[in-house]
């Protein structure tokens, strides 16, 4: 997070939002530096033969797999996924230890 050109420390519920963002962002098992459970593996959907149910509904389970192992996460309450064209859209809602946040992705 970067306020005037500089990065700034964020705590709690921010912080959450913050790793969300980037978890979701990241995909899994390409970089030695994070471990096996950090990431999503939405990138597997690409070229793929699936209807769009059948897609959406991949989306929604990697996108909770990649959010369930973070400790300060309580509870994934809702994910929503758009396909744009060739873009993945995403929008959750979780419990964190802070209370409640949204991402969109």
């Amino acid at each position: 997070v970067y306020a005037g050109g500089r990065p700034v420390e964020v705590t709690g519920a921010e912080a959450v939002r913050v790793w969300i963002w980037k978890a979701l962002r990241t995909v899994r098992f390409r970089h030695d530096i994070y471990t096996w459970d950090y990431g999503c593996e939405a990138e597997n959907l690409i070229g793929k033969a699936f209807t769009a149910q059948v897609k959406e509904s991949e989306a929604v389970r990697y996108v909770r797999e990649a959010l369930e192992p973070n400790p300060y996460i309580t509870e994934v309450l809702r994910v929503d996924v758009q396909f744009q064209g060739t873009r993945l859209e995403i929008s959750c809602r979780v419990t964190t230890i802070y209370g409640e946040v949204e991402v969109h992705v």
